[in-house]
This record gives structure tokens, C-alpha cells and sequence, in this order.
């Protein structure tokens, strides 16, 4: 039982860091000189697809999420080394650390608290 209650925590935190980094694509996106709606939506489609998984604490899209949060760490650290557009980047890699450490943290939780249960 206390594996679950270990497991919240770190749920909670990916969560939010979801949402955070969705709102920061939308605002640094609509902030840019080349704004296109068509780029916003394919950006915010693939972690707003793992957000009905996380809030009912399945697993399998806090895996994906993990997945996912790699290609958008990338993209962060690619950001920050553009000129001008560091502290963009920097907020976006450590959304997407924070995000991905707590969803393996989850996981393994999950994990342990599944195998205790047979």
C-alpha cells in the first residue's frame, strides 16, 4: 500500500509539468513572429493525447509520455541554442526532465505496487 501512496506524487508532478509545457507551447507559439495555428495544434497533439491516460493512472501513457518528452527535450535544447531564445528553451528541457523522471518514478511505482498485488 505504501507503494501507492508513492506513486501519487510523482503522478501529480508529471501532470502538471503536461499541462505547464502545453501552456508554454501555446504562449511562446502564438509570441512568435512566425505563428501558425497549424504548427500549434501539431505540436500540442501528442502529449494532449496521453492527458485522459495520466489522469486515470494508467501506465502505458506515462511510457508514451516518457517517449514523448524526449523528442520535446530535443527540441528544447535545440531552442536554447538559438539566438534569442534561451530561456524558451531552457524552461522547455526542464519542463520535459522533470516531466520524465517523475513519469519513470510513477512507473516503477506502478510497477512494484502491480507485482505486489498477485
Amino acid at each position: 500500500m505504501i507503494q501507492v501512496h508513492a506513486g501519487k506524487i510523482p503522478a501529480a508532478i508529471t501532470t502538471v509539468c503536461t499541462g505547464l509545457l502545453m501552456v508554454m507551447l501555446v504562449f511562446f507559439n502564438i509570441s512568435s513572429e512566425a505563428f501558425n495555428p497549424v504548427t500549434l495544434v501539431a505540436v500540442l497533439i501528442p502529449p494532449a493525447l496521453t492527458v485522459p491516460g495520466l489522469l486515470k493512472g494508467a501506465s502505458r501513457s506515462y511510457q508514451w509520455l516518457c517517449f514523448i518528452a524526449l523528442f520535446y527535450m530535443t527540441h528544447g535544447i535545440l531552442l536554447a541554442f538559438t539566438p534569442g531564445r534561451l530561456v524558451p528553451g531552457l524552461i522547455e528541457t526542464s519542463l520535459c526532465l522533470t516531466m520524465f523522471f517523475s513519469a519513470i518514478i510513477f512507473i516503477r511505482a506502478r510497477r512494484r505496487h502491480d507485482q505486489g498485488a498477485h
